[in-house]
């Protein structure tokens, strides 16, 4: 009885090694470019983690393009290891567009199956991120400021990310967050400052503190207007005190002064 237990046993093996040799010599068919021809749902059989990253971030590589659009020819063992490896130039080569032209894919686009993923580090991005952002690196270089020194991963640590100003930066007045930094204050042109009509006298008041406290401590008709009333759109602007109120004086009397502050002392508090 034990006989034929080994018999049985040594039979299941031998069928199991001859199905398994045979299971093999079809892959190795398939992997050295026989008849049989891998197809993309074969991938991730393999390559189920390639497949899913793909799938969350592959954007055109998922949408476009096949597995084997790029790794066209044989697959490993019936080539060496690494073969089947495009070039991104394979490709992306219309050396039109200033971004082919660059080389070292890989130091941004570390990940081919998720292209957009776009990793920044070291010093020397500025040249890649001007050949497709031009107008931010223009601007940064032509307004001098101690962010041109910079690399652009410097502040953008990753790709499309708009920083914190105040990750590097103080505040100037007590509660102010990011929001309110860009109202006056372009990234790229840090010291030109513009806004609208929706800054608030706080955000002024971080630097002007003083004119701040007049103005609103005032009794004139001024003291609750907005600074951005009178400064409007740029900041300095000083304006004529007739760009809104008609001259009350006579000509005589205007002619003896080169200014309305000589009497008044301050716009910001004209009844002082």
């Amino acid at each position: 009885m034990k006989k034929i237990s080994n018999l049985i046993s040594t039979a299941f093996i031998t069928a199991a090694a001859v199905l398994l040799l045979a299971g093999f010599h079809n892959s190795a068919a398939v992997f050295a470019g026989s008849d049989t021809e891998l197809q993309k749902d074969d991938c991730i059989k393999c390559h189920a983690v390639i497949v899913k990253q793909l799938q969350d971030g592959g954007d055109k590589h998922k949408s476009e393009i096949a597995c084997m659009d790029c790794h066209e020819g044989t697959h490993p063992p019936g080539a060496e290891k690494g073969a089947l490896i495009p070039q991104c130039s394979q490709c992306h080569n219309d050396t039109d567009i200033a971004h082919f032209t660059l080389t070292d894919c890989t130091s941004c686009h570390q990940n081919p199956h998720q292209p957009l993923n776009i990793v920044l580090s070291g010093e020397g991005q500025k040249t890649a991120c001007n050949t497709c952002h031009p107008d931010q690196v223009t601007e940064i270089d032509t307004h001098l400021t101690a962010h041109t020194g910079f690399s652009c991963s410097f502040c953008h640590e990753v790709h499309r990310d708009k920083p914190d100003c105040l990750k590097c930066h103080e505040v100037h007045s007590e509660g102010q967050k990011f929001a309110n930094c860009i109202k006056c204050h372009q990234a790229h042109q840090p010291l030109t400052l513009a806004y609208d009509s929706s800054v608030l006298n706080s955000d002024c008041g971080g630097c002007h503190s003083d004119i701040k406290e007049t103005l609103e401590a005032g009794t004139s008709k001024h003291a609750p207007f907005q600074c951005v009333l009178c400064h409007a759109n740029k900041h300095a602007v000083v304006p004529a005190c007739t760009q809104c109120h008609d001259a009350p004086h006579s000509e005589s009397l205007l002619s003896k002064f080169q200014s309305c502050n000589e009497c008044h002392q301050s716009a910001h508090d004209i009844l002082k």
